[in-house]
């Protein structure tokens, strides 16, 4: 009788397992099939952040040539010092995103040569020539109208270039579905976003005013300011094509 009682239990712990076992088989199969797409999210989560870093950047520069404009004494050096600071804390966090641990981790599991991978890099670097160019921008003689009315244009194109980076985080967020019922609205302002910003991108840089200055001789060429406007402009206009351009999530 105990014989017959463990010969059934074996049966019933083998059928048991004949029952489990391709459960077990398709969970494996299907972490094998999110390998890559959680690597993706990784490397989305830093997209993230560098836009951010880079946002945060842009809005400092916008506070350094408020406070040059020297229209508000007593408020004019807090804005200067919040906004250096923000640039300076935009850009480290830019590096930490790409040469930091998170990224050095990434490289030793072997996720260094996707395409997503190089994206990532190609759009932190350009992010970090655009910051460098806020970094180093002269402010020229405030009392030209040409130089505060380049100054705006500046203003403007930060502001272009931050609404993208808004954008692209709404894109991506959209993109990882964990909403359902919000998440293709999401993604599709934040499409509208980066398209107004590339608009804006156009009217300032193709506009009248532009037009006007350069008729009137104020060129790359001749006028130190201008030639930085175009330098920046041309840089943004590269993270502002990345960011419209960047790679779905899968």
């Amino acid at each position: 009788m105990k014989t017959t009682q463990q010969i059934l239990v074996r049966v019933l712990c083998i059928v048991a397992l004949l029952i489990c076992l391709p459960t077990v088989q398709a969970a494996a199969k299907e972490t094998q099939k999110k390998a890559p797409g959680n690597a993706a999210m990784h490397l989305h989560h830093m997209h993230t952040m560098m836009n951010h870093g880079l946002i945060m950047a842009l809005q400092g520069s916008n506070l350094v040539m408020l406070s040059e404009m020297k229209m508000a004494p007593g408020i004019d050096e807090i804005t200067l010092s919040h906004g250096k600071k923000m640039i300076t804390d935009g850009k480290a966090m830019l590096k930490d995103m790409l040469n930091g641990d998170h990224m050095t981790a990434m490289h030793k599991r072997g996720e260094a040569n996707s395409p997503l991978m190089a994206y990532t890099h190609d759009l932190a670097n350009a992010s970090l020539t655009v910051i460098t160019g806020l970094e180093e921008m002269k402010m020229g003689d405030i009392a030209s109208p040409d130089v505060m009315k380049m100054h705006h244009m500046h203003i403007a194109l930060n502001h272009a270039l931050e609404m993208a980076a808004e954008g692209s985080n709404l894109v991506m967020m959209g993109q990882m579905k964990m909403a359902k019922g919000v998440d293709r609205h999401t993604a599709d302002h934040g499409k509208q976003m980066i398209n107004d910003s590339l608009k804006l991108w156009k009217e300032v840089m193709g506009g009248s005013a532009m037009a006007d200055m350069h008729t009137a001789g104020t060129t790359p060429e001749s006028s130190a300011v201008m030639g930085d406007t175009h330098k920046l402009a041309n840089d943004q206009k590269k993270v502002l094509d990345l960011l419209a351009n960047m790679p779905v999530m899968k």
